[in-house]
């Protein structure tokens, strides 16, 4: 604020930042007069004044610079660009208009009634001429009498161009066919759902559209069979069965082959099969077949699950069950069994510290068992029993031995003392406990467990005996 107080710069400041005139012209007299004192005033002054003088010494009577305002507006558009777009617009309606000058025919008679020139139409009768009939209609017209495909019913089960259904692709070889034309398979497409009577009869419809019908027979005269990829039909196998889905079938390659009398299945109300193979034939049963069938197939499978059970043995597992004791309660524990050990390990339960005794983990090699049986079984509650050896030449510790509360011990021979823990489990834990431990005792066959056995076999004899004396 202290500018304005200087007289020259406020006389500088008007002439530069400002347009100053009047109609006489006296304004622009009275401000170059004043021209003169302010060269004079620059003069005057020092060129390097001091840092203490005062502002209103100093040469400040430059102009402002121009700044560029940030809230100015897009200008708007004239008025000429408006009306040009306009022009533009109407321009373009008119190119789409035809305009028409009519002019009276000088060589027409006058005496000619214009209502005649321009008589009306009756609306109804135009709208009662025929429509126009696309060839396609007027083909089916043609054709109507044309007997119809005995196969078309099998159409439902083609599978080209279905979407989200499961379909299977198979390549046919026709044996009727000339020999020359055999050795190329015809493609078929069918929906995983159909059975095998369903797609004979999708390829007997597809052999239709191209050979016609007149050398074709019923579904029943025809068989599928498996067939190799040069077309060759494998006679040692029998056809499918036209009753089974051919989803049951992973054959890429059939043949179609035409059977001399037609294969009919009738089902009697004792459910015995019979297959009637034209007439006069005789009938051969097929349910013990099919129960000898079954039979086989139940052995496979249960000789597969023993093998694999016993493949299995030696692999470690771990078996949850309670100890038993004639003396204290019942422990839980873990009874871990493997091809080399088992080991027994008590389950930490709360307020175990306070008991008066306290349970031990035990482990004895498998060489050193000799038998694991089942004593009792009520109420899904399996009680089996694990028989091991013990003596001075034992490899495992006796103080393991005299740990355990459910031990008891008896002696089948002089040389050999045995021991055995009792355990009690549900039926599905105990069950699968005692046959790992025997299929693992049968892997190793050791000389404990034959020694076990031979004394136990004379032992029974011995019962025995002693039963007919008496």
């Amino acid at each position: 604020m202290a500018l304005y107080d200087n007289k020259y710069w406020l006389l500088s400041h008007i002439r530069n930042s400002f347009m100053s005139t009047d109609d006489t012209g006296m304004c622009e007299l009275v401000m170059s007069g004043e021209a003169k004192d302010i060269k004079d005033h620059i003069k005057s002054t020092e060129p390097y004044p001091d840092p203490e003088s005062s502002d209103d010494e100093e040469d400040e009577f430059e102009s402002f610079d121009f700044q560029l305002d940030m809230d100015f507006n897009i200008r708007e558009r004239s008025n000429t660009a408006t009306q040009i777009e306009k022009l533009e617009l109407i321009r373009k309606k008119a190119a789409k208009m035809r305009h028409i000058k009519w002019e009276t025919n000088k060589g027409l008679n006058k005496d000619v009634d214009i209502d005649e020139l321009f008589a009306k139409k009756d609306i109804n009768v135009a709208c009662k001429s025929e429509k126009p009939i696309s060839k396609l209609s007027a083909l089916i017209q043609k054709h109507a009498d044309v007997p119809k495909n005995p196969f078309i019913e099998y159409a439902k089960f083609d599978g080209t161009g279905q979407v989200n259904i499961p379909t299977k692709k198979y390549k046919i070889f026709l044996t009727m066919l000339p020999p020359q034309q055999r050795n190329y398979p015809m493609p078929v497409c069918c929906v995983a759902n159909a059975k095998v009577q369903d797609l004979i009869g999708l390829i007997l419809l597809k052999f239709s559209y191209n050979y016609g019908t007149s050398n074709l027979k019923s579904v029943n005269h025809y068989g599928l069979y498996i067939t190799e990829e040069d077309g060759e039909v494998d006679s040692d196998f029998p056809c499918l069965d036209s009753k089974e889905p051919i989803s049951k079938f992973g054959f890429g390659c059939l043949g179609l082959v035409e059977h001399k009398e037609s294969i009919k299945t009738v089902s009697f109300p004792d459910d015995t099969l019979f297959t009637i193979e034209g007439v006069g034939t005789r009938l051969t049963t097929i349910s013990d077949k099919k129960a000898d069938e079954n039979k086989q197939m139940e052995n496979v499978i249960q000789a597969v699950e023993d093998h694999n059970k016993l493949m299995e043995a030696p692999l470690y597992r771990s078996f949850r069950v309670y100890m038993l004791s004639k003396v204290k309660p019942k422990i839980e524990v873990n009874i871990g069994v493997s091809g080399e050990r088992i080991e027994i390990d008590p389950v930490p339960q709360k307020g175990s510290k306070l008991l008066p005794f306290k349970a031990k983990a035990i482990s004895h090699p498998i060489d050193s068992i000799a038998c694991c049986e089942i004593i009792d079984d009520k109420n899904g509650r399996v009680t089996f029993r694990i028989t091991y050896k013990t003596n001075t030449g034992s490899s495992f510790s006796g103080a393991a031995d005299t740990s355990v509360s459910g031990v008891s011990s008896h002696s089948l021979s002089s040389n050999m003392t045995y021991k055995n823990y009792d355990f009690e489990g549900n039926t599905s834990t105990a069950m699968d406990l005692v046959q790992k431990i025997n299929l693992i005792l049968e892997l190793k066959s050791s000389y404990i467990r034959e020694e076990y056995l031979a004394n136990k076999g004379k032992k029974l004899q011995k019962k025995k005996s002693f039963h007919i004396v008496k």
